[in-house]
C-alpha cells in the first residue's frame, strides 16, 4: 500500500499587496535603556490613626533560604540603627506605627526592644515572673500600659489582635504597652525637671520603676548604682557592685546605638 508523506510548507500571507513569513518565535530580551523604574513607597493609613510612611532611605536586606531577615543594611542616616533592627522584624512597621500614634518617637521604641532583646520575640515567663516578649514586660505593668494607651487613642484597637493580657506576646501588641510606658516615663522627667527626655534617660525609668527611674535621671556620673538599685536588682540587670551611674550610662549607651539620644515624645 503506498502512503503519501505530509509536506511540511511556510505559509504566505498578503498584506497590502506585499508578503511576509510567519516564522518559528524565538526568546526575547527586553531592554530597559534607563534601568528599572524606582520601588513605589507605599503609605500605610489605619482608620482614625492618620497617615504615616515607612522611610524613604534604600534599605538592603539580606534573606535566608527560610525567607527570615539575615542582616539589614541602609545606605543613608534615615532612622537610627536601633529602628533599623526592629524594621527588620515582621512587626516592625507595626510596631512604630503604634508608637507614633501615641506621639512617641518609634527610634525611642527601638532603642528600648535592642536592650531589652535585641527586638526579638523571646518567651521568658516562668513560674517567679511574668516578664516576657520584645519588649520584657510583666503582666501587671504591660496590662496597665495598654488599657491607658487604648484609653487615650481607642482607634489603636483595631490594630492589635488582643487587648487582654495573653496578647502580650504579639510584638507589635506589646509595643503598643512599650511605647505608653515610654511617655509616662518622659512625662515623669519632664516634671522632675528634664525638659526633653531621651531613650537614655528613660532607660532605668523603664528597668527599675519611676522612683528609682527618676533618681537615676537626675543623678551625676559618679554617683553608685547601689545608692538606687538593690543588689539583687543589679545582679540580675548584670551590673557590677561598683558600677556609678556614668559607667551603667555608657554601657546602655553602646547597647542602644544613635538611638540613645532620640527623644521620646514626637515633636
Amino acid at each position: 500500500m503506498l502512503v503519501r508523506k505530509r509536506r511540511s510548507a511556510w505559509k504566505v500571507w498578503p498584506v497590502l499587496g506585499s508578503s511576509f513569513f510567519i516564522y518559528p518565535a524565538l526568546a526575547q530580551t527586553v531592554n530597559v535603556p534607563a534601568g528599572l523604574p524606582p520601588t513605589v513607597n507605599a503609605t500605610y493609613q489605619e482608620v482614625g490613626m492618620g497617615g504615616w510612611t515607612p522611610p524613604t532611605s534604600s534599605t538592603t536586606q539580606q534573606i535566608s533560604g527560610s525567607g527570615s531577615v539575615v542582616s539589614t543594611t541602609t545606605s543613608n542616616g534615615s532612622g537610627t540603627d536601633a529602628l533599623q533592627s526592629m524594621y527588620s522584624q515582621s512587626w516592625g512597621y507595626a510596631a512604630a506605627q503604634n508608637a507614633s500614634a501615641l506621639g512617641v518617637n518609634p527610634d525611642a521604641l527601638a532603642a528600648t526592644c535592642v536592650v531589652e532583646s535585641g527586638c526579638r520575640n523571646v518567651y521568658t515567663a516562668n513560674g517567679s515572673s511574668s516578664i516576657t516578649g520584645a519588649f520584657q514586660m510583666s503582666n501587671g505593668t504591660y496590662n496597665e500600659a495598654l488599657q491607658k494607651a487604648l484609653a487615650s487613642n481607642p482607634s489603636l484597637a483595631s490594630s492589635i489582635t488582643n487587648t487582654g493580657v495573653s496578647g502580650q506576646q504579639d510584638p507589635a501588641t506589646q509595643a503598643v504597652a512599650a511605647a505608653q510606658y515610654l511617655k509616662d516615663a518622659a512625662t515623669t522627667l519632664q516634671n522632675a525637671g528634664i525638659s526633653n527626655p531621651t531613650a537614655l534617660d528613660a532607660r532605668a525609668y523603664y528597668n527599675f520603676g519611676p522612683t528609682a527611674g527618676q533618681a537615676i535621671a537626675r543623678a551625676t556620673d559618679d554617683t553608685p548604682m547601689s545608692e538606687f538599685v538593690s543588689a539583687s536588682h543589679m545582679a540580675s540587670n548584670g551590673i557590677s557592685s561598683n558600677e556609678t551611674v556614668g559607667q551603667w550610662r555608657a554601657n546602655v549607651a553602646s547597647k542602644m546605638g544613635s538611638a540613645a539620644s532620640s527623644p521620646i515624645l514626637s515633636s
